[in-house]
């Protein structure tokens, strides 16, 4: 085999196997992106340069690089023996990127610099590998490595998961007996101790900034950092303690996260750098790994390998690169700092490699998930989230009543009253899925925020602000769950006088044509393959200048499909200083009427709440009584000097 073929798939045994993957389909597709790697890696292999429309400087080059040696070090370390050739590649990759003044060097490290995110995964690749292919390198290159690293030292980096990056080069700089600054890895760990919130999640810097980075980064860094640690001069940092600590709060985390799955393989499309697709599934792994795991070893490698399914299935990866996307290439969900060899932290999501071929994660039968045996309603008390699952139709739904993501920024993939694992947010125009806002030319209100929520076991609370072009609106909002797929939404808004408001609920995407229509006061868009997404208004008071009007809006493409329709309601500006709105919301794969729901609803407002009934339910919809939380970057200060 030369440097650069392409590994397929092999054909494998499949028994006990619900997804139809064993540890050698994760192991077949490891290879496959290597080889891709190789592929496009420069002549001593130091620089991998992905396709790309636009050129690659050398810190994309070396992100490209870091990421697929990580895979591979998971590959060297997991099948000893397997690859031999990997770590001849390697170690002379090694020593080009590390030779100043060479063709292929790696760039210095700086404050925040993407290229100290690069040298943790070169440091962790190094560390995973340690027997085969550092112990393996000669003085010389292992100085040149030791001295690059060492760059990172002191460095500035962002207040979020990136402090965990310098520590972990820090304590890769102990395992091997060079200078290592105790203090920066003692000040990373007690730093993400502020960003805890429960629940085994933590918020990504300051704010209420939840999303998968808990998977990828802080429910492994942890723990690689108290590993390399152990028997070097800093152990009392990684110290038992932490450890117990650690593992205490994975299991924690696990047993709620595992309800973000979908059956069919999709992870809950919510927050940023989704393109790291099955990246999502590596602390499932290192809860196997460190023992904690509150999943059976089979239901484990069954959500792993359905993730991992789910993407293949889609074609991603088929030409062993990764691309900018979710299913295929596709800007909506990129971030500024996102390079071709981005998506390769998917590297994380083959942490279960490390784990004995005999482990009962691969030799125990797959085990279906929750949703697969039941409907599924979870609180999440960290994030404030309120997990409801629908086991007829597979749809993970999740009301989002604590998670604003970047103080600074209205991000679609963060502020929004729910989200799914069967559809995609947007923003475009004066378009809004799943929120109440205002709608202005071109484009909406600003979301400041969450100032106080909370999840409950039918529903929640949550109070945000509007800045409206300049004028300040509050809005009270509370939600409850009807049944698995149609919920009861209201809202209380104040300051809104003579400004239009719109309601809207989940945007459907589609490659084919969607049958949408506007019937009885309900707008409802239906996919091709029955999935359905619908709205409909239950009560206003106001004094409004025009009744309210159901509609189908539309925007271009997303992460899902070609053509996307949002259901929606335009409420016409009213003379009222407080707003009382009720609106009903329906994803699903079944038929649902939320007009006969709507007419059978009794609705009774008060100062405090909303009381609603239908039949024998009879639900209460509370507003929250003070503010929570700083909202806004002014208030929280992370502006900095």
């Amino acid at each position: 085999m030369t440097r650069h073929e392409h590994l397929m798939p092999t054909a494998t045994s499949t028994e006990g196997s619900l997804t139809g993957w064993d540890r050698a389909s994760w192991e077949d597709l490891a290879d496959k992106l290597i080889a891709g790697a190789l592929t496009h890696s420069s002549p001593r292999g130091a620089r991998v340069a992905f396709p790309s429309a636009t050129g690659q400087n050398d810190t994309a080059q070396l992100e490209g690089f870091a990421r697929s040696f990580l895979l591979a070090s998971l590959r060297i370390a997991g099948s000893p023996g397997a690859r031999p050739d990997l770590i001849g590649w390697y170690a002379d990759a090694l020593a080009a990127g590390t030779q100043a003044g060479g063709v292929e060097a790696w760039p210095v490290l700086r404050d925040h610099g993407q290229p100290t995110v690069e040298a943790t995964a070169i440091a962790l690749a190094l560390h995973l590998s340690r027997a085969w292919l550092w112990e393996s390198l000669d003085d010389g290159v292992k100085n040149r490595v030791v001295l690059w690293l060492s760059g990172s030292r002191g460095r500035y980096g962002a207040d979020n998961n990136h402090v965990l990056f310098g520590a972990t080069i820090q304590a890769f700089l102990a395992s091997v007996g060079a200078p290592f600054d105790v203090l920066e890895i003692e000040g990373a760990l007690d730093r993400i101790e502020d960003w805890y919130a429960g629940d085994g999640w933590y918020s990504d810097g300051e704010g209420r900034r939840f999303d998968h980075y808990n998977a990828w980064t802080f429910h492994l860094y942890p723990f690689f950092i108290v590993d390399m640690l152990s028997g070097t001069a800093g152990q009392a940092t990684g110290s038992s303690e932490r450890l117990r600590l650690y593992r205490s709060r994975l299991r924690e985390f696990l047993r709620g996260y595992e309800h973000l799955f979908s059956a069919a393989g999709s992870p809950l499309i919510q927050g940023r750098s989704l393109i790291y697709r099955w990246g999502v599934v590596a602390p499932f792994w290192m809860g196997e790994i460190q023992g904690v795991s509150p999943l059976p070893a089979g239901r484990t490698r069954r959500l792993a390998s359905g993730v991992a399914k789910h993407f293949v299935d889609h074609g991603v990866g088929a030409d062993g690169v990764l691309s900018l996307g979710w299913w295929k290439e596709n800007t909506g969900i990129l971030q500024s700092y996102n390079a071709p060899g981005s998506p390769l932290w998917s590297s994380k999501g083959f942490l279960g490699l490390l784990l004995p071929v005999e482990h009962p994660a691969w030799s125990h039968d797959e085990t279906g998930l929750e949703i697969e045996r039941r409907d599924v309603r979870e609180v999440l008390s960290g994030p404030q989230w309120l997990v409801h699952a629908t086991q007829r139709d597979d749809i993970v739904r999740v009301a989002n009543f604590g998670s604003g993501g970047h103080p600074r920024y209205d991000s679609h993939l963060y502020r929004r009253l729910a989200f799914s694992t069967a559809t995609a947010p947007v923003q475009y125009g004066d378009l809004r899925d799943n929120d109440i806002y205002i709608p202005l030319q071109d484009a909406t209100s600003t979301h400041r925020g969450p100032l106080g929520g909370v999840a409950r076991p039918h529903g929640g609370s949550l109070r945000f602000l509007l800045d409206a072009a300049g004028r300040g609106v509050s809005v009270d909002y509370a939600t409850t769950i009807l049944d698995g797929s149609v919920e009861l939404r209201a809202a209380r808004v104040r300051g809104a006088v003579a400004l239009p408001l719109t309601v809207s609920g989940y945007a459907l995407s589609s490659d084919q044509p969607m049958d949408t229509g506007v019937r009885g006061g309900c707008a409802r868009a239906t996919t091709h393959d029955g999935l359905s997404s619908s709205i409909a208004l239950v009560s206003i008071q106001a004094d409004a200048s025009s009744a309210p009007a159901a509609q189908i809006r539309y925007a271009p493409e997303s992460i899902l499909g070609e053509k996307v329709a949002v259901p929606a309601v335009r409420i016409s500006p009213a003379r009222s200083t407080e707003i009382r709105i009720a609106w009903l919301v329906s994803l699903s794969r079944r038929e649902v009427d939320l007009s006969a729901i709507a007419a059978g609803l009794e609705l009774n407002w008060s100062n405090q709440c909303l009381h609603a009934s239908i039949g024998n339910t009879a639900r209460s919809l509370p507003w929250m009584r003070h503010d929570k939380w700083p909202a806004d970057s002014i208030n929280q200060g992370i502006f900095g000097g």
